[in-house]
């Protein structure tokens, strides 16, 4: 539980920005299939919020490095460092995710250019999400060093992202497509599902890991309770946020900003979910020599 505290900057950082970089994904995505250039365009205003929660969560996990001046030896290790190389994908992703939101305020049509410049920024985010999910594959920390630990990260992301793209559609006072939603709410439905049963095979291979002075599961006698809130919050929030974007009555209080206040409480609802266990996975930390 300390450990978890003391990181607590990673825990926001793990959590916000892979949604934000699935976020993109699903909204680049809506994007590109609409017909409509004025949605798209609307939309197009709307990758702020992905790339805003990217970008806070970055700034949260610098904290971690105590002071700026350490930023300069997080450049140094890439290729080498987990740490180096989610950080530059970070940079990577948020210099190509802000060059396509960027060029869409200067054309009203889209063309061949811009719908490859959105597609590769929604492509340097899924990269990112790897690299973030990697980093934490230390073989001194048995806990974390499990094919088992990056999977739940990434389903995490996908939880949480598609509530996201469905945000920006509330903001942009576009009513999202139905079949979009669904997708996108059947994305996050299945990513939670397969998360519920990543995290419980992770609290019984927890059982295994003991050594000469403490056992896993004491780390974190909680982690059921973690794994039941984070499936009750994002069915509630996710369940929200389909409302808001494709429901009649929703959109009738649009002009009131209702809808977006919906789903931002469907957002809060379903990051609060994916808090739950990431705080977990880092209360876990355990070494060889502990």
């Amino acid at each position: 539980m300390d450990m978890a505290i003391s990181e607590i900057t990673l825990v926001v950082f793990t959590t916000i920005a892979p949604a934000g970089a699935v976020g993109y994904v699903f909204l680049a995505a809506a994007i590109l299939l609409t017909r409509d250039d004025a949605v798209a365009k609307r939309l197009s205003a709307y990758l702020v919020i992905p790339l805003l929660l990217a970008l806070a969560g970055l700034i949260a996990s610098a904290t971690h490095l105590g002071t700026p001046a350490n930023a300069l030896y997080v450049l140094t290790g890439i290729g080498r460092s987990p740490l180096s190389n989610e950080v530059v994908a970070a940079a990577v992703f948020l210099a190509f995710g802000g060059a396509a939101w960027i060029f869409s305020f200067g054309h009203r049509r889209r063309d061949a250019f811009s719908s490859f410049g959105l597609g590769f920024a929604a492509l340097t985010a899924l990269a990112f999400v790897g690299f973030v999910a990697r980093a934490y594959s230390v073989e001194t920390i048995p806990t974390w060093n499990s094919p088992i630990a990056p999977l739940t990260l990434w389903a995490n992301a996908f939880a949480s992202g598609p509530a996201v793209a469905l945000f920006a559609y509330a903001c942009a006072d576009v009513m999202a497509p139905r079949r979009f939603a669904l997708f996108a709410c059947g994305a996050g439905a299945c990513a939670l599902v397969a998360n519920v049963a990543l995290l419980a095979l992770e609290w019984q291979s927890l059982g295994a890991i003991v050594t000469t002075v403490a056992r896993a599961t004491d780390l974190v006698p909680l982690h059921p309770f973690a794994i039941a809130a984070f499936a009750v919050l994002c069915t509630v929030g996710m369940t929200l946020c389909f409302l808001s974007a494709t429901h009649r009555r929703f959109a009738a209080l649009a002009k009131h900003r209702v809808r977006a206040a919906w789903c931002a409480l469907g957002i809060v609802c379903v990051l609060a979910g994916c808090f739950a266990v990431r705080f977990s996975f880092y209360a876990m930390y355990m070494t060889w020599g502990v």
